[in-house]
Formats: structure tokens, sequence, C-alpha cells
């Protein structure tokens, strides 16, 4: 078949690594002129563009329809463009990670002009074109409202994180918080309740589960909201949670009582992503006292023990070299760890290298930006 398929279009470059055969016909990627094509035949041959090959071969091989991770550790590698995959997909044969090789949020899908599908599509295109046949996962990440669970379930995502960093409530006077209904239902059903992890000891106190409810009382009611929503649609998911993304750090305290809440509303979730000491900007390492960040995490990491089991998430991963190694080694082999900053980085520094004019107008497109961007994002870079 190559041999016919090259002396016939001899300006094809053939993917060697994607070539596989269903019943009598073969499926294989070609470049031509700078474009990428799926082809399918064997005597004759049909080309099919790249954009549009992605329905078709995920309903010709089940292995490029995202899974679920469970509880295997996993790694989430963001493409923000659509062409880093490749290297993620080597990246991950040499590693034990489960990948979730589709991974965006709906606010870098608004910034990149891109939707859910098309992120997947090019995952499942590009898992085609490297010879990728193990399992992989699609997160639509920091999900805040239904309308973005509604469109990931659509286009067929396996894993979701949801954000409620905007129910996350400072707390306030103590007295007007009493009188919140639900808050009293928290008292009644935690105070004085008596906690010892690994030598990590403590009591719920009236005051702490005040603040504690408040504080978190309205997130984990949309995150219960989300749970069911997608339960309806979806037999079987990844439910991250995700408490990361605001300037409260977790303290244990805070973990043991999200956790208790979430299993008492009887939500099924794989991971939690918490809010660690220090600062976690986007692709940069970990800025903080590492002595202290360790220190923590061994409590977190008591505390996942006694009410476990699920993965402990490390969000804004990207470039966090000097903490790695000890997140892995406190938490083991239940992690979830999210970046898609690192391959944004390399792109970055492509265009530098092989196109100077092209990264000059990155760059005053980045300064005119900034403000609005930097909104988003924890970040100390001094304009």
């Amino acid at each position: 078949m190559n041999y016919l398929f090259k002396k016939k279009y001899p300006e094809c470059e053939v993917i060697e690594r994607s070539i596989r055969k269903c019943g009598e016909k073969y499926y294989f990627a070609v470049k031509k002129n700078g474009k990428f094509y799926l082809v399918i035949g064997n005597d004759s041959f049909t080309f099919i563009e790249k954009e549009k090959a992605a329905e078709l071969l995920r309903n010709t091989f089940s292995f490029l329809k995202p899974v679920c991770a469970g509880m295997k550790s996993s790694f989430g590698f963001g493409d923000r463009t659509g062409m880093a995959t490749p290297g993620h997909i080597r990246a991950a044969k040499k590693s034990d990670f489960f990948p979730v090789f589709a991974q965006q949020s709906a606010r870098e899908l608004e910034r990149t002009g891109r939707s859910f599908q098309q992120v997947l599509d090019d995952v499942i295109f590009w898992c085609f074109v490297e010879g990728w046949s193990d399992s992989f996962g699609a997160d639509a990440d920091h999900a805040k409202n239904l309308k973005v669970l509604e469109e990931s379930i659509n286009a067929g995502y396996s894993f979701f994180t949801i954000d409620p960093s905007d129910r996350i409530r400072n707390f306030e006077n103590e007295n007007a918080i009493k009188q919140e209904e639900k808050i009293s239902f928290y008292v009644k059903e935690y105070s004085g309740k008596n906690f010892s992890f690994d030598g990590f000891t403590f009591s719920f106190t009236d005051e702490m589960i005040i603040d504690l409810a408040f504080t978190y009382g309205q997130a984990i009611d949309f995150i219960e909201e989300c749970y069911l929503f997608i339960r309806d649609k979806k037999k079987d998911f990844d439910f991250e949670v995700s408490v990361d993304e605001t300037k409260l750090s977790t303290t244990p305290f805070a973990h043991v009582f999200i956790v208790l809440e979430l299993i008492r509303r009887k939500i099924n979730f794989q991971s939690l992503a918490l809010r660690f000491p220090g600062k976690f900007e986007k692709g940069i390492d970990y800025k903080g006292d590492i002595r202290q960040f360790v220190k923590e995490i061994k409590i977190h990491s008591s505390i996942r023990k006694n009410l476990g089991p699920y993965k402990i998430s490390l969000h804004s991963g990207s470039d966090k070299f000097s903490i790695y190694r000890k997140f892995r080694e406190t938490f083991g082999n239940m992690i979830h760890v999210k970046t898609s900053g690192t391959s944004w980085i390399q792109t970055m520094k492509t265009i530098a290298a092989v196109d100077r004019n092209l990264f000059i107008e990155c760059i005053k497109i980045a300064i005119n930006d900034f403000q609005q961007n930097a909104a988003s994002y924890e970040i100390s870079t001094d304009i």
C-alpha cells in the first residue's frame, strides 16, 4: 500500500507512525504543501482535511475517544495553539502519568478563538498522527457556569474541573452571618467534631464552622449543582473540585470541611485542587518558602490519607520545577498536575528564534493588553 501510494502521490509525505488498518482499508496521515490530511484507502485513496477528520477517526478507532483517569496519577497538557500536542504525546510515552491531552478553560478559549470541540478534534488528529493508541482524557478546565459544562459535554469531554472561586467569600460581620439559615445547619452538623490525622489534631468550634461555612458554603452549593448537571448527562466522568483560584490559602480545617461536605452530599469527586501557600504564577517557578510549602502539604496528605481516596491537584503547574519532586514524594501516586504555560513559553521561544519581527509584534500586543490579561491571573510582572 505504502509503495503504491507514494508512486501515485509523490508530492505527499506519509507519516509512517500513523498507519493503521481497519477492515480492508488503511488509514494514515500525510503532509502535503505544509498541510496535514487523513488518507483512507487501499487501491484508491480519499483525502480528508485535518479539520474535518476528527469525527471520522473517533468513530473508527475507539481509543481516540477520551476516557476517565480515575485515581491514576494524571498530567494535564494544555495546548493553546493546537500544535503542541505531538510534543506532549512524545513526552507522555516516557511517563507513567495518565495524559489529559485536551485541556483548556473557557477563558483561554475566548482569548485564542477556539472552541472545546476544536481543542478535542486537534488532539484526536494528533494522537492518530503520532500513533498513540493508549487512553487519554479531555478536561473542561475551570468551568464557572453550566453553559461551559454543556458545551464540553456535547464535545465529548471526560474530565470537568469546577471553579467556584467567584462564590468563595471573605469572612464578614459574625452577628449577621449567624442569621443565615444554612450557617446554623453547618454548626449543628460539624461543631464539636474531633479529628486526628497523623499527629495533626483539632476540634471544630462554633466560630470555626461559622467562618468556614460562610467562606465556602455557596461555593460547595455551586459544585453540587455542577455535579448533578453533569451526572444527568454523562454516566462516567472525572470530577475535579478546584478552590485554588483565590488569594485565600486552603487551611487544613478548610480541607476537612470541604471534603466532608462533598461526601455528605454524595458528590463523587476524583481530585481536589487546593490553594497552597506561596505564589503560583503562570509559566515561572514557585515563589515562596519551600520548607513551609512541604510542611503544609504533609498535613494535607495526612488528611487525604484519612478521608480519601482522591487525588490532590497542582494547578498553575507550569515550570514549578523546584516543587515537583516534593509534591510527588508527599502525595505519592494519586496526584494531578495541570499546565498549559510550559508549551506556550516554548512557542514564544521558537517564534523569537525563527521570526524576530513576529516576536516583536507579539510583544507589542502583550504590552498593550497587559492590564486586561493580568486581571485574570496571579502575576507580579512589572510592565
